[in-house]
C-alpha cells in the first residue's frame, strides 16, 4: 500500500501498520491525509491493481521544463548523446563570437532543469546529464549543442518512466550491476564508475562518479 501523508510517503504490504503510523503521527503533529499515492516530489504515480504494477513519471514537470526553456525542438531524437560528442574541455569557448553565443543562451537554466528531472525516475539520461554537468560554468557552443540534444530527446521520450512489476520481482529482491571505464575522461584521464539495482524490473537507485585513474606497478 501506497499513502501520501503531507510531504511523506509512507509504503507497505500491511493496511494496518499505515494506521498505526498515522494514528501515533497524528497524536504529534498536525496533518493531513491524502490518501492513496498520486504524487510526490513532482513524480507522478498511476497504478493499476488489475496486473498489479506502478508506473512512475514527470511527464507535467518535462512538458513545464520545456516549455519555460523556449528552445524550439523541430527533430526529436532517440539517442540522449550524438555519437562523436564533443564535450570535453578542448572544446569550451576561446572566442569572443562564441561567448557572446552562449551568453545568449540558456545553458545553465538548462542543465539545472535537466539534473533536477532525472532525480528519482530518469537513469537513461543520467550519463549524458553526468557530462555536460561538468562544464556548467565554463560552457562553449559544443556543450549547449549537446544540451540542445538532450532536451530533443527528451521531447522525443516525455511519456517514459518506471514500470515497478509485482509479477516479475527477483525472489532475492533487488538486484544490482556495477561497471567502470578505462579512463574515459579525454581531460583528466578519470575513470567513470556506475552502479545501478532494480527491484520489480525497474531501478531503484543508481550512481555515476568519475575517479582519478590509480596506475599500478605491473606484476611480477
Amino acid at each position: 500500500m501506497l499513502l501520501y501523508v503531507d510531504d511523506m510517503l509512507v509504503a507497505t504490504r500491511d493496511k494496518s501498520l499505515v494506521n498505526k503510523l498515522k494514528a501515533q503521527l497524528s497524536s504529534e503533529f498536525d496533518m493531513k491525509d491524502l490518501g492513496p499515492a498520486k504524487k510526490i516530489l513532482g513524480v507522478e504515480i498511476n497504478r493499476d491493481r488489475q496486473v498489479e504494477n506502478l508506473f512512475c513519471h514527470k511527464r507535467s514537470m518535462l512538458l513545464r521544463c520545456l516549455t519555460n526553456l523556449e528552445c524550439e525542438i523541430a527533430k526529436l531524437l532517440i539517442l540522449q548523446l550524438p555519437p562523436t560528442s564533443s564535450c570535453h574541455q578542448i572544446s569550451v569557448q576561446k572566442s569572443d563570437e562564441d561567448k557572446r553565443h552562449i551568453s545568449h543562451v540558456p545553458n545553465s537554466n538548462a542543465i539545472g532543469s535537466l539534473m533536477y528531472v532525472i532525480v528519482c525516475i530518469r537513469p537513461d539520461l543520467a550519463y549524458a546529464v553526468s557530462i555536460i554537468s561538468r562544464f556548467m560554468h565554463n560552457s562553449g557552443k559544443a556543450h549547449w549543442e549537446a544540451v540542445q540534444w538532450i532536451l530533443r530527446y527528451l521531447k522525443g521520450s516525455i511519456d517514459l518512466g518506471l514500470v515497478f512489476d509485482q509479477n516479475i520481482a527477483d525472489p532475492g529482491g533487488a538486484v544490482g550491476y556495477v561497471d567502470v571505464d578505462y579512463s574515459g575522461d579525454l581531460d583528466q584521464r578519470r575513470s567513470l564508475s556506475a552502479y545501478i539495482f532494480i527491484l520489480c524490473g525497474s531501478a531503484i537507485s543508481w550512481f555515476l562518479h568519475f575517479k582519478p585513474l590509480r596506475l599500478c606497478p605491473p606484476l611480477k
